[in-house]
């Protein structure tokens, strides 16, 4: 793992602190993270099937994610409440999506970089939670679950590197990084990832 960026806004650990008072309404958005997650892979595959190169990694981190959301779902049961009926949009995801250019190529790229960069911000948030929460077997998993994601951070990233100049990607990065800043320091904590 070679981190090649990092967040140009760092969450405030009062952040955790808030999110970890109604951890259950946290797991909830967390589970349809992961749901999102493992079909925006499935959705990469479907739409760029020429983009062979990486189908086995993208149905690696489908895999993951899809699994990520089952021991999250074990801890919404263990805790006696069941997945919420309301798959709720995203309002972080939302700001970024005018980001996204128009160009089929160009969109590719845009859509790998925005999904390493809120596999970066979960990243950090997850481990902000397993400092704070007090919950030794929650703590324990956003711990390790913040270690696991940075994978995927690398991930995304090297893909879009396969078919675009590093300088051109790492330069959309800095650009997209500044905005994911903006967008997230504006929104209101909510008991979710972003």
């Amino acid at each position: 793992m070679n981190m090649r960026f990092e967040l140009k806004y760092k969450t405030p650990i009062d952040w955790a602190h808030h999110v970890v008072e109604n951890i259950d309404e946290f797991l909830q958005d967390h589970a349809d993270a992961e749901r999102k997650v493992s079909n925006m892979c499935m959705s990469f595959i479907a739409k760029y099937p020429n983009r062979y190169e990486i189908i086995d990694e993208l149905i690696q981190i489908a895999v993951e994610e899809l699994l990520h959301f089952k021991q999250v779902y074990q801890l919404i049961q263990q805790r006696g409440n069941q997945l919420s009926p309301v798959f709720h949009k995203d309002p972080y995801m939302k700001l970024l999506m005018p980001i996204f250019r128009s160009d089929r190529e160009l969109l590719f790229m845009d859509r790998l970089i925005v999904a390493s960069i809120a596999e970066l911000r979960g990243s950090e948030r997850f481990g902000l939670i397993g400092q704070v929460c007090k919950d030794p077997l929650i703590a324990k998993f956003y711990s390790n679950l913040h270690l696991q994601e940075l994978e995927h951070i690398d991930s995304f990233i090297n893909m879009a590197k396969r078919y675009f100049s590093a300088d051109e990607v790492d330069a959309r990065v800095e650009q997209i990084l500044i905005k994911e800043a903006e967008i997230t320091e504006s929104l209101p904590w909510r008991y979710a990832i972003h």
